[in-house]
């Protein structure tokens, strides 16, 4: 058994990477929950000691499907983990075979609760997602400043005199041929 993993409510903001010594079948039967309303007996839920999992939060794969990427690299750049607090452990991380399993934040569902890995899950390492980077500059470009680019726009011209009459022309000519059809025509 592992030393316990605490998860504040709220979830936390950190990714829980493990290993599962499981492959195939029995690693799919591992992972997928069973369908009734609490998860009871779900080996994953039991293997952890957890008080309540969401599914939605959790994602698991063979670290073969890293090939290239490696899996401190796709924590860092795929999920958000913050890239520093992974330096350490990147070649540990890397060399991982068979199949991993992450918990997100998500998966708790912001309820507090401790974990304990037990068999055949082998905690690999917790890591806190990155901070993201926000700027309060000012933005330096005429459109935030209310210009436009390209040029003011032309302005609008009313319609021509003669268009006008063309047009006042043939509403009197449809209406004057409305009125005759009306009527029953010249006769």
């Amino acid at each position: 058994m592992s030393a316990a993993i605490r998860i504040p409510a709220g979830g936390g903001d950190d990714l829980h990477v493990f290993a599962l010594a499981l492959e195939g079948d029995r690693a799919a039967g591992f992972i997928a929950r069973p369908q009734d309303s609490n998860g009871a007996g779900w080996p994953l839920k039991v293997a952890l000691a957890a008080d309540h999992l969401n599914p939605e939060g959790i994602e698991d794969f063979e670290a073969a499907d890293l090939v290239g990427v490696g899996l401190a690299h796709y924590l860092s750049d795929g999920l958000g983990a913050d890239a520093a607090r992974l330096a350490g452990d990147s070649d540990r991380l890397d060399a991982q075979t068979g199949h991993i399993v992450i918990l997100r934040p998500a998966a708790f569902d912001g309820i507090a609760q401790t974990l304990k890995a037990r068999a055949p899950l082998t905690h690999l390492g917790s890591y806190a997602m990155a901070a993201p980077t926000r700027t309060m500059e000012r933005l330096r470009s005429r459109s935030a400043d209310g210009g436009l680019s390209g040029g003011a726009a032309p302005a609008p011209t009313l319609p021509s005199r003669r268009w006008a009459r063309l047009v006042v022309l043939a509403a009197a000519l449809l209406v004057l041929g409305l009125l005759i059809l009306a009527t029953g025509g010249f006769r």
